[in-house]
């Protein structure tokens, strides 16, 4: 039998939130977890290639932070960071309700928006799991471990949902991240970031030579507090795998890095998208487009 006929193993199945303390709306999928005795909301995060906690919380929880290191976050401000290393964590409305033991897990300053809004941190999705898929359902607001191969993943999203098709994309191998070729028409292609945890769809200005925007403004926040700054550019076409989907409201941000683009929350919103631990399996993607 071939293998992407194998039946698919759901490790776990978790509901999402898009709901902070005390009831705001926030852009990017949350899951409610127990650290220690306390509980607390975490980010799932495909952007970030570590386990974020803050350290108000790995101290609560009483974890030892060692290892001080300063970096910048994507705003490209300075922060400290410490090393936390092991961590179990309970998903609070897990089925089955398993204990996770996170790895290598970071902790930073908690910024002023995760403690107003009960959040603790960010998850990796992608490393959750030593081979299964993390499957963000932005439908059913569902995450799942699913394990198996592509062909397998694939077979089961279609299972449960027929339609729209599943897009498989090519990451590239060398980041803990999931970034894929894609382009803004008519410009060539560019390594683009497939980030749960970003708000908009960002490019950088020199990867659309010539594309315009508005006067910039304030479109997020990095966990340093710092703004993040970007112009709007309008209505585009973002290809894909071959497909096209529209962008709303392209956003261009100066200084982005390496990747110099990435697809935020405003696509993946109302879609599925499945990431796994190794870079050599693809992302996949369940999400109408304009072909």
């Amino acid at each position: 039998m071939p293998n992407d006929r194998l039946p698919a193993r759901t490790v776990l199945r978790v509901p999402m939130h898009f709901e902070a303390q005390g009831g705001d709306p926030v852009h990017a999928p949350l899951v409610l977890a127990t650290i220690g005795a306390f509980h607390t909301r975490l980010i799932l995060d495909t952007g970030s290639d570590v386990h974020v906690l803050t350290a108000e919380l790995a101290q609560a929880a009483g974890l030892a932070l060692t290892g001080l290191d300063s970096g910048t976050d994507h705003a490209n401000a300075s922060m400290d960071s410490w090393l936390v290393g092991d961590v179990p964590i309970g998903l609070d409305e897990a089925d089955p309700e398993p204990g996770l033991m996170l790895h290598d897990v970071v902790a930073i300053p908690a910024p002023d928006a995760f403690t107003r809004q009960g959040i603790g941190g960010a998850l990796s999705p992608q490393r959750l799991h030593a081979t299964a898929f993390a499957v963000i359902d932005q439908i059913a607001d569902e995450l799942s471990l699913v394990d198996g191969d592509p062909g397998t993943v694939r077979n089961w999203l279609r299972q449960r949902r027929p339609a729209p098709d599943v897009l498989s994309i090519e990451r590239r191998l060398d980041a803990d991240v999931p970034i894929v070729q894609a382009a803004i028409q008519p410009f060539a292609p560019a390594p683009v970031l497939v980030n749960t945890g970003g708000r908009h769809t960002e490019f950088e200005p020199d990867a659309v030579p010539g594309l315009t925007a508005a006067a910039l403004e304030r479109i997020g926040t990095g966990v340093s507090g710092a703004p993040v700054l970007g112009g709007r550019a309008g209505r585009q076409v973002l290809e894909v795998a071959g497909h096209r989907l529209e962008v709303a409201e392209l956003m261009l941000r100066t200084g982005m890095g390496d990747p110099p683009a990435m697809i935020g929350q405003d696509l993946l919103r109302g879609t599925v998208v499945a990431v796994a631990p190794d870079a050599s399996q693809p992302v996949l993607w369940q999400v109408a487009t304009l072909d």
